[in-house]
């Protein structure tokens, strides 16, 4: 069965006190070698498709690093965009830990808050 996505117009969101209205794009999970844990990432996008959001899951936060690794860039112009900063935040925080002779442990990883996982 080939489902598309249906266009919903953005004038059904227009009523008071509603903003910022958005659609689930996709999920997208990986895991990091050594960890347990399975990081989800949740993708949504503008009802015009001119910038996405990204949910996670799990922060990093490798022994050494002074907090979990956030991304300074709230939105995005592509999901490939959105994908890569995420996976580079993990992938460099996750190597610079290894390469300081750390080993990967599941303490690693901080829960997110952002929504109900």
């Amino acid at each position: 069965m080939n489902e598309q996505r249906q266009e919903v117009p953005r004038q059904v969101f227009r009523r008071p006190g509603v903003v910022n209205p958005r659609r689930f794009v996709g999920e997208y999970c990986f895991e990091l070698e050594g960890l347990s844990e399975m990081v989800r990432i949740r993708i949504f996008g503008a009802l015009d498709d001119d910038w996405y959001e990204v949910a996670q899951s799990h922060y990093l936060q490798p022994p050494g690093a002074s907090g979990p690794s956030m991304s300074e860039t709230q939105r995005y112009g592509s999901v490939e965009e959105a994908l890569s900063d995420v996976l580079d935040l993990f992938s460099d925080g996750y190597e610079q830990a290894v390469n300081a002779g750390h080993v990967p442990d599941d303490s690693w990883l901080m829960p997110s808050r952002e929504l109900d996982w």
